[in-house]
Protein backbone atom coordinates (compact mmCIF):
# COMPACT_ATOMS: atom_id res chain seq x y z
CA UNK A 1 0.00 0.00 0.00
CA UNK A 2 1.18 3.61 -0.81
CA UNK A 3 2.74 5.30 2.63
CA UNK A 4 0.71 8.71 1.73
CA UNK A 5 -2.51 6.45 1.07
CA UNK A 6 -2.30 4.41 4.63
CA UNK A 7 -1.58 8.08 5.93
CA UNK A 8 -4.48 9.75 4.51
CA UNK A 9 -6.72 7.30 5.67
CA UNK A 10 -5.79 7.34 9.22
CA UNK A 11 -6.93 10.68 9.46
CA UNK A 12 -10.12 10.72 7.50
CA UNK A 13 -13.50 11.38 9.77
CA UNK A 14 -15.25 8.42 11.08
CA UNK A 15 -18.26 7.95 8.79
CA UNK A 16 -21.57 8.16 10.70
CA UNK A 17 -23.45 4.35 10.45
CA UNK A 18 -26.44 3.72 10.05
CA UNK A 19 -27.61 3.46 13.60
CA UNK A 20 -26.14 6.92 14.42
CA UNK A 21 -27.79 8.35 11.27
CA UNK A 22 -31.32 6.74 12.39
CA UNK A 23 -30.79 7.97 15.67
CA UNK A 24 -29.61 11.48 15.06
CA UNK A 25 -32.92 12.04 12.90
CA UNK A 26 -35.34 11.37 15.55
CA UNK A 27 -38.35 13.36 16.23
CA UNK A 28 -37.35 14.60 12.55
CA UNK A 29 -37.83 11.70 10.26
CA UNK A 30 -38.06 8.69 12.50
CA UNK A 31 -40.20 8.35 16.19
CA UNK A 32 -38.62 5.81 18.31
CA UNK A 33 -40.28 2.78 16.83
CA UNK A 34 -39.53 3.44 13.20
CA UNK A 35 -36.06 3.95 14.08
CA UNK A 36 -35.99 0.57 15.97
CA UNK A 37 -37.39 -1.15 13.13
CA UNK A 38 -34.72 0.49 10.71
CA UNK A 39 -31.55 -0.92 12.87
CA UNK A 40 -33.18 -4.27 13.01
CA UNK A 41 -33.85 -4.50 8.91
CA UNK A 42 -30.47 -3.30 8.92
CA UNK A 43 -29.62 -6.32 10.85
CA UNK A 44 -31.25 -8.74 9.25
CA UNK A 45 -29.73 -7.22 6.05
CA UNK A 46 -26.16 -8.09 7.73
CA UNK A 47 -27.30 -11.92 7.90
CA UNK A 48 -28.34 -12.36 4.61
CA UNK A 49 -25.36 -10.78 3.23
CA UNK A 50 -23.09 -12.98 4.90
CA UNK A 51 -25.30 -16.00 3.73
CA UNK A 52 -25.06 -14.62 0.10
CA UNK A 53 -21.44 -14.16 0.07
CA UNK A 54 -20.72 -17.48 1.28
CA UNK A 55 -23.26 -19.12 -1.02
CA UNK A 56 -20.62 -21.19 -2.78
CA UNK A 57 -18.41 -22.33 -0.31
CA UNK A 58 -21.63 -23.82 2.34
CA UNK A 59 -24.08 -24.85 -0.68
CA UNK A 60 -26.43 -23.10 -0.55
CA UNK A 61 -27.31 -21.96 -4.04
CA UNK A 62 -29.31 -23.99 -6.57
CA UNK A 63 -33.60 -24.95 -6.09
CA UNK A 64 -34.91 -26.17 -2.86
CA UNK A 65 -37.65 -28.41 -5.19
CA UNK A 66 -39.83 -26.21 -4.32
CA UNK A 67 -42.75 -23.76 -6.07
CA UNK A 68 -43.73 -20.40 -4.41
CA UNK A 69 -46.99 -19.17 -4.72
CA UNK A 70 -45.53 -16.52 -7.63
CA UNK A 71 -44.95 -19.99 -9.66
CA UNK A 72 -41.43 -19.56 -9.42
CA UNK A 73 -38.91 -21.96 -8.35
CA UNK A 74 -37.91 -21.39 -4.95
CA UNK A 75 -33.91 -21.21 -4.79
CA UNK A 76 -32.33 -22.10 -1.18
CA UNK A 77 -31.25 -18.55 -0.53
CA UNK A 78 -34.70 -17.39 -1.37
CA UNK A 79 -36.04 -19.56 1.26
CA UNK A 80 -33.16 -18.13 3.94
CA UNK A 81 -32.99 -15.25 3.14
CA UNK A 82 -37.24 -15.31 3.99
CA UNK A 83 -36.89 -17.13 7.05
CA UNK A 84 -34.24 -14.35 8.16
CA UNK A 85 -36.23 -11.14 7.78
CA UNK A 86 -39.47 -12.54 9.35
CA UNK A 87 -37.67 -14.24 12.20
CA UNK A 88 -35.75 -10.17 12.85
CA UNK A 89 -38.80 -8.40 12.51
CA UNK A 90 -41.20 -10.93 14.60
CA UNK A 91 -39.06 -10.13 17.57
CA UNK A 92 -38.58 -6.23 16.74
CA UNK A 93 -41.20 -5.35 18.97
CA UNK A 94 -41.93 -2.51 16.19
CA UNK A 95 -44.47 -4.66 13.82
CA UNK A 96 -48.35 -6.07 13.85
CA UNK A 97 -48.04 -7.57 9.84
CA UNK A 98 -45.75 -8.93 7.57
CA UNK A 99 -46.42 -9.74 4.14
CA UNK A 100 -43.60 -11.79 1.66
CA UNK A 101 -43.44 -12.26 -2.16
CA UNK A 102 -42.11 -16.36 -0.87
CA UNK A 103 -45.23 -16.62 1.26
CA UNK A 104 -48.89 -17.04 0.23
CA UNK A 105 -50.42 -15.38 3.05
CA UNK A 106 -49.93 -12.60 5.78
CA UNK A 107 -48.17 -13.30 8.90
CA UNK A 108 -49.63 -12.01 12.45
CA UNK A 109 -47.47 -10.77 14.43
CA UNK A 110 -48.29 -11.31 17.80
CA UNK A 111 -47.60 -8.99 21.00
CA UNK A 112 -48.03 -5.55 19.63
CA UNK A 113 -51.88 -3.63 19.31
CA UNK A 114 -50.63 -0.91 16.95
CA UNK A 115 -47.30 -0.72 14.89
CA UNK A 116 -45.43 -1.45 11.43
CA UNK A 117 -46.63 -3.46 8.58
CA UNK A 118 -43.60 -4.48 6.55
CA UNK A 119 -44.17 -5.86 2.89
CA UNK A 120 -41.02 -7.24 1.26
CA UNK A 121 -39.30 -9.26 -1.15
CA UNK A 122 -36.78 -11.29 0.37
CA UNK A 123 -34.28 -11.94 -2.40
CA UNK A 124 -34.80 -9.77 -5.52
CA UNK A 125 -33.11 -11.60 -8.79
CA UNK A 126 -32.54 -15.10 -6.63
CA UNK A 127 -31.98 -16.85 -10.13
CA UNK A 128 -28.69 -14.87 -10.39
CA UNK A 129 -27.89 -16.11 -7.57
CA UNK A 130 -25.56 -19.04 -9.08
CA UNK A 131 -23.75 -16.52 -11.36
CA UNK A 132 -22.69 -14.40 -8.83
CA UNK A 133 -24.59 -11.17 -10.18
CA UNK A 134 -26.27 -8.49 -7.80
CA UNK A 135 -29.11 -9.47 -5.84
CA UNK A 136 -31.27 -7.79 -3.28
CA UNK A 137 -34.00 -7.06 -0.52
CA UNK A 138 -36.62 -4.63 -1.79
CA UNK A 139 -39.35 -3.20 1.41
CA UNK A 140 -41.98 -1.17 2.31
CA UNK A 141 -43.22 -0.03 5.52
CA UNK A 142 -46.51 1.51 6.08
CA UNK A 143 -48.30 2.02 10.04
CA UNK A 144 -50.70 0.16 11.15
CA UNK A 145 -53.26 2.42 14.22
CA UNK A 146 -54.85 -0.87 14.89
CA UNK A 147 -53.84 -4.43 14.39
CA UNK A 148 -54.56 -5.54 11.11
CA UNK A 149 -57.64 -8.77 11.16
CA UNK A 150 -58.13 -9.71 7.81
CA UNK A 151 -55.64 -9.68 4.42
CA UNK A 152 -58.45 -6.92 3.41
CA UNK A 153 -56.58 -4.53 5.94
CA UNK A 154 -53.11 -4.69 4.25
CA UNK A 155 -54.72 -3.95 0.80
CA UNK A 156 -53.84 -0.45 0.82
CA UNK A 157 -52.39 2.35 -1.83
CA UNK A 158 -48.78 2.42 -1.94
CA UNK A 159 -49.50 6.12 -1.06
CA UNK A 160 -49.74 5.22 2.91
CA UNK A 161 -46.06 4.16 3.31
CA UNK A 162 -44.42 6.05 5.42
CA UNK A 163 -41.06 4.74 4.26
CA UNK A 164 -38.99 2.19 1.81
CA UNK A 165 -35.91 1.00 0.80
CA UNK A 166 -33.67 -2.02 -0.80
CA UNK A 167 -30.40 -3.84 0.33
CA UNK A 168 -28.37 -4.65 -2.80
CA UNK A 169 -25.57 -7.69 -2.45
CA UNK A 170 -23.01 -7.43 -4.67
CA UNK A 171 -19.23 -6.30 -4.94
CA UNK A 172 -20.27 -4.33 -1.60
CA UNK A 173 -23.41 -4.36 0.21
CA UNK A 174 -25.21 -1.10 0.01
CA UNK A 175 -28.21 -0.28 1.85
CA UNK A 176 -30.41 2.51 0.57
CA UNK A 177 -33.95 3.93 2.78
CA UNK A 178 -36.11 7.06 2.19
CA UNK A 179 -38.61 8.90 3.57
CA UNK A 180 -41.44 10.63 1.75
CA UNK A 181 -38.52 13.60 1.13
CA UNK A 182 -34.93 12.04 0.98
CA UNK A 183 -33.10 8.80 0.22
CA UNK A 184 -29.80 7.97 1.88
CA UNK A 185 -27.45 5.49 1.29
CA UNK A 186 -25.23 3.14 3.61
CA UNK A 187 -22.31 0.66 2.58
CA UNK A 188 -21.32 -2.12 5.03
CA UNK A 189 -17.49 -1.87 6.21
CA UNK A 190 -16.94 -5.56 6.57
CA UNK A 191 -14.30 -4.72 8.91
CA UNK A 192 -16.72 -3.27 11.33
CA UNK A 193 -19.61 -4.77 10.59
CA UNK A 194 -21.70 -1.45 10.35
CA UNK A 195 -23.55 -0.05 7.78
CA UNK A 196 -21.86 3.84 6.87
CA UNK A 197 -23.07 6.79 5.16
CA UNK A 198 -21.58 6.57 1.61
CA UNK A 199 -24.35 8.88 -0.58
CA UNK A 200 -26.59 11.44 1.55
CA UNK A 201 -29.53 12.73 0.41
CA UNK A 202 -29.23 10.22 -3.12
CA UNK A 203 -30.86 11.91 -5.98
CA UNK A 204 -31.78 11.52 -9.67
CA UNK A 205 -29.30 12.55 -12.10
CA UNK A 206 -31.08 15.06 -14.72
CA UNK A 207 -30.05 13.59 -17.78
CA UNK A 208 -31.07 9.97 -19.13
CA UNK A 209 -28.43 7.84 -20.32
CA UNK A 210 -29.50 4.37 -19.79
CA UNK A 211 -32.59 2.42 -20.95
CA UNK A 212 -32.78 -0.82 -18.55
CA UNK A 213 -35.20 -3.02 -20.73
CA UNK A 214 -35.38 -6.76 -22.17
CA UNK A 215 -35.12 -5.95 -26.06
CA UNK A 216 -35.92 -9.57 -26.30
CA UNK A 217 -39.53 -9.36 -25.59
CA UNK A 218 -39.83 -6.85 -27.88
CA UNK A 219 -42.21 -9.53 -30.02
CA UNK A 220 -44.98 -9.89 -27.38
CA UNK A 221 -45.13 -5.96 -26.75
CA UNK A 222 -48.15 -3.45 -27.24
CA UNK A 223 -47.47 -1.65 -30.17
CA UNK A 224 -47.12 1.65 -28.83
CA UNK A 225 -44.03 0.23 -26.44
CA UNK A 226 -42.26 -0.87 -29.72
CA UNK A 227 -42.66 2.96 -30.62
CA UNK A 228 -41.26 4.18 -27.63
CA UNK A 229 -38.00 2.20 -27.44
CA UNK A 230 -37.98 3.58 -31.43
CA UNK A 231 -37.95 7.21 -30.15
CA UNK A 232 -34.84 6.97 -27.89
CA UNK A 233 -33.00 4.80 -30.01
CA UNK A 234 -33.40 8.14 -32.48
CA UNK A 235 -31.56 10.18 -29.90
CA UNK A 236 -28.51 8.73 -31.00
CA UNK A 237 -28.48 9.47 -34.43
CA UNK A 238 -25.83 11.71 -34.52
CA UNK A 239 -24.12 10.88 -31.33
CA UNK A 240 -24.35 8.13 -28.91
CA UNK A 241 -26.29 9.51 -25.64
CA UNK A 242 -28.15 6.57 -24.58
CA UNK A 243 -26.63 3.04 -23.97
CA UNK A 244 -28.38 0.29 -22.92
CA UNK A 245 -27.91 -1.81 -19.37
CA UNK A 246 -29.90 -4.88 -17.92
CA UNK A 247 -28.98 -7.09 -15.42
CA UNK A 248 -32.23 -8.99 -14.92
CA UNK A 249 -32.26 -7.81 -11.37
CA UNK A 250 -34.93 -5.50 -11.01
CA UNK A 251 -33.21 -4.16 -7.61
CA UNK A 252 -29.95 -3.93 -9.13
CA UNK A 253 -31.40 -2.47 -12.35
CA UNK A 254 -33.10 0.26 -10.03
CA UNK A 255 -29.64 1.00 -8.16
CA UNK A 256 -27.46 1.33 -11.55
CA UNK A 257 -30.19 3.69 -12.85
CA UNK A 258 -30.28 5.78 -9.44
CA UNK A 259 -26.79 6.17 -9.69
CA UNK A 260 -25.95 7.10 -13.10
CA UNK A 261 -29.31 8.56 -14.58
CA UNK A 262 -31.22 5.42 -16.19
CA UNK A 263 -35.08 4.05 -16.40
CA UNK A 264 -36.48 0.62 -16.13
CA UNK A 265 -39.16 -0.71 -18.37
CA UNK A 266 -41.29 -3.52 -18.02
CA UNK A 267 -44.45 -3.48 -19.47
CA UNK A 268 -47.79 -5.11 -20.14
CA UNK A 269 -47.35 -7.69 -22.69
CA UNK A 270 -48.67 -10.63 -24.39
CA UNK A 271 -46.67 -13.17 -22.04
CA UNK A 272 -47.88 -11.47 -18.84
CA UNK A 273 -51.49 -9.60 -19.27
CA UNK A 274 -51.44 -8.09 -15.67
CA UNK A 275 -47.51 -7.59 -15.85
CA UNK A 276 -44.66 -9.56 -14.35
CA UNK A 277 -43.54 -7.13 -11.27
CA UNK A 278 -45.56 -7.35 -7.54
CA UNK A 279 -47.24 -4.14 -6.68
CA UNK A 280 -46.89 -4.14 -3.10
CA UNK A 281 -43.41 -6.14 -2.66
CA UNK A 282 -41.24 -4.69 -5.80
CA UNK A 283 -43.02 -1.98 -7.28
CA UNK A 284 -44.56 0.59 -4.55
CA UNK A 285 -41.13 0.59 -2.68
CA UNK A 286 -39.24 1.75 -5.89
CA UNK A 287 -41.35 3.90 -6.57
CA UNK A 288 -41.46 5.66 -3.57
CA UNK A 289 -38.14 5.61 -3.29
CA UNK A 290 -37.51 7.46 -6.95
CA UNK A 291 -40.04 10.19 -6.60
CA UNK A 292 -38.26 11.11 -3.39
CA UNK A 293 -34.65 11.03 -5.04
CA UNK A 294 -36.69 13.44 -7.56
CA UNK A 295 -37.67 10.33 -10.50
CA UNK A 296 -40.92 9.38 -11.57
CA UNK A 297 -42.88 6.21 -11.65
CA UNK A 298 -46.02 5.15 -14.02
CA UNK A 299 -47.75 2.25 -14.61
CA UNK A 300 -48.64 3.63 -17.67
CA UNK A 301 -51.60 6.12 -16.95
CA UNK A 302 -50.33 7.25 -13.20
CA UNK A 303 -48.27 6.34 -10.52
CA UNK A 304 -48.95 2.63 -9.24
CA UNK A 305 -48.78 4.32 -5.10
CA UNK A 306 -52.01 5.30 -6.22
CA UNK A 307 -53.35 2.26 -6.98
CA UNK A 308 -55.14 -0.21 -4.22
CA UNK A 309 -54.36 -3.39 -4.63
CA UNK A 310 -57.00 -6.28 -5.01
CA UNK A 311 -54.54 -8.45 -3.16
CA UNK A 312 -50.85 -9.05 -1.79
CA UNK A 313 -49.75 -10.85 -5.11
CA UNK A 314 -50.96 -8.19 -7.54
CA UNK A 315 -48.80 -7.05 -10.88
CA UNK A 316 -48.42 -4.92 -12.87
CA UNK A 317 -46.62 -2.83 -15.71
CA UNK A 318 -44.17 -1.13 -14.17
CA UNK A 319 -41.56 1.97 -15.26
CA UNK A 320 -39.35 4.17 -13.10
CA UNK A 321 -36.25 5.74 -13.23
CA UNK A 322 -35.24 9.86 -14.41
CA UNK A 323 -38.26 11.81 -15.36
CA UNK A 324 -37.77 12.41 -19.14
CA UNK A 325 -37.75 8.37 -19.75
CA UNK A 326 -41.08 8.13 -17.33
CA UNK A 327 -42.82 10.97 -19.07
CA UNK A 328 -42.26 9.63 -22.58
CA UNK A 329 -43.86 6.25 -21.98
CA UNK A 330 -46.70 7.66 -20.38
CA UNK A 331 -47.32 9.99 -23.61
CA UNK A 332 -47.31 7.06 -25.77
CA UNK A 333 -49.61 4.94 -23.41
CA UNK A 334 -51.94 7.20 -23.28
CA UNK A 335 -51.67 8.43 -27.37
CA UNK A 336 -52.94 4.71 -27.56
CA UNK A 337 -55.08 4.47 -25.43
CA UNK A 338 -57.20 7.21 -26.42
CA UNK A 339 -56.71 6.16 -30.39
CA UNK A 340 -58.48 2.53 -28.54
CA UNK A 341 -55.37 0.08 -28.94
Amino acid sequence: MDNSTSRSSLHEPPRTTLTQHILSQRGLRFNERLASLLTQIGVAAKMISSQVRRAGIIEVWGETGDVNVQGEDVQKLDMIANETFVQVLKRSGCVVALASEEEEDWISVEGEENGYFVAFDPLDGSSNIEVSTSIGTIFGIYYCSTRPKTEADLLRPGREMVGAGYVIYGSSTVFVYADATRVDCFTLDPTYGEFLLSRPQLTFPAALTTISVNEYNQPYWPQWMCQAIDRLKERNRDKRVLTGRHIGSLVADFHRNLIKGGVYYYPVDRNNKRGKLRLIYECNPLAFIARAAGGLDTWGAGSVLDLTPDELHQRTGFYVGVRDGVELIERYFNEETSNGE
